[in-house]
């Protein structure tokens, strides 16, 4: 694992610390826990209705070269907010809250689709891992 994985996930964590502590000392312990709770069931919903299906097919697209369609590219940047808001943190509910509200969501579908043409011209075959 690269030097920049890791100070990004060291950096992410202590930033989401920071952030859960000032919530929770501006609104309550109980409620902070509450609050993270609430997001992670949203987030097994979203990932229930749009996660495995839209990210295989996103594979899909990536393996036959072509640019997937606005449904495809729909569901898998919700599947993504699902999986922000699983995570516990205030930067992940927030940025997966954005992806949820449809005037916001184009913006994320936009930066997907130019990831995805990136990885086509790259000649790259997955989405996020290799199989």
């Amino acid at each position: 694992m690269s030097l920049g994985v890791v100070l990004f996930f060291a950096i992410g964590t202590f930033a989401e610390m920071y952030l859960l502590t000032i919530v929770s000392a501006s609104i309550s312990v109980i409620n902070t826990l509450s609050l993270i709770m609430f997001t992670f069931l949203i987030g097994n919903i979203i990932n229930r209705s749009w996660g495995k299906e839209y990210f295989d097919k996103m594979q899909w697209h990536l393996r036959s070269r072509s640019v997937p369609g606005d449904d495809v590219l729909n569901g898998s940047v919700l599947a993504l907010s699902g999986m922000f808001l699983i995570t516990p943190g205030v930067i992940t509910d927030i940025i997966g809250i954005l992806i949820v509200l449809p005037f916001t969501r184009f913006i994320f579908k936009d930066i997907t689709e130019s990831i995805v043409k990136k990885k086509i011209s790259n000649g790259e075959l997955h989405y996020f891992f290799k199989d």
